[in-house]
């Protein structure tokens, strides 16, 4: 059998592909078990789906949801929005965890001018974070590329608290519908993270 056949073949089966449990991951993250979802504390109307990741060797569990799934199609360039919000051990503790992690990944030719993520809420308050790492990946048709973002979660909260969010990185805006809103809601509530009486929303 040829090389050229081998490389051909190991390619096609799917058992050679190693498991990776949150999507988008670089090599430097550890593989993470599938884990129970925390209740919620307050009811949240959406369609998402939440996930969560236990990683044993740093005993912390990874809680995430993607709001937007991304499309490219033809001329349609969309960038697919990942939010991960981790605390230590199996359940969420008394402390609150302070950042969210967006992971923000775009496809060729879609590509962002600068690494600057801008938040703006219903209030009209702002918040600028800047990236705290990027890296790319080849894929099977096209480049993908992955910035990732840690957002306080104190001000992600304040600024979910209203009814509109638009979020903005190098020029890419993507503006959140209600159902996206209340996901990211519920995912800062099932880890704790979310005020009992926030400012603009009572759930």
């Amino acid at each position: 059998m040829s090389l050229r056949w081998s490389v051909g073949i190991l390619v096609c089966l799917p058992g050679t592909v190693a498991p990776v449990a949150l999507a988008g991951q670089s090599a430097t993250h550890p593989v993470l078990a599938a884990a129970t979802v925390p209740a919620a504390r307050h009811t949240f109307k959406h369609h998402k789906t939440l996930q969560a990741f236990y990683d044993s060797t740093g005993d912390s569990t990874h809680l995430a949801v993607v709001t937007h799934k991304g499309k490219y199609f033809l001329t349609i360039q969309r960038p697919r929005l990942t939010w991960t919000i981790a605390y230590a051990g199996e359940t969420p503790g008394p402390d609150t965890p302070a950042t969210v992690e967006l992971e923000f990944r775009t496809q060729e030719p879609q590509a962002a001018s600068d690494s600057r993520l801008v938040i703006s809420d219903a209030a009209g308050r702002t918040l600028e974070v800047p990236s705290a790492g990027a890296f790319s990946d080849p894929g099977i048709l096209t480049w993908s590329h992955f910035m990732r973002f840690p957002v306080p979660t104190s001000r992600l909260a304040e600024a979910l608290a209203g009814t509109t969010l638009t979020l903005t990185v190098g020029g890419i805006t993507e503006r959140f519908k209600p159902d996206q809103i209340e996901a990211l809601r519920d995912l800062l509530d099932r880890a704790g993270a979310w005020p009992e009486q926030p400012s603009a929303h009572g759930s």
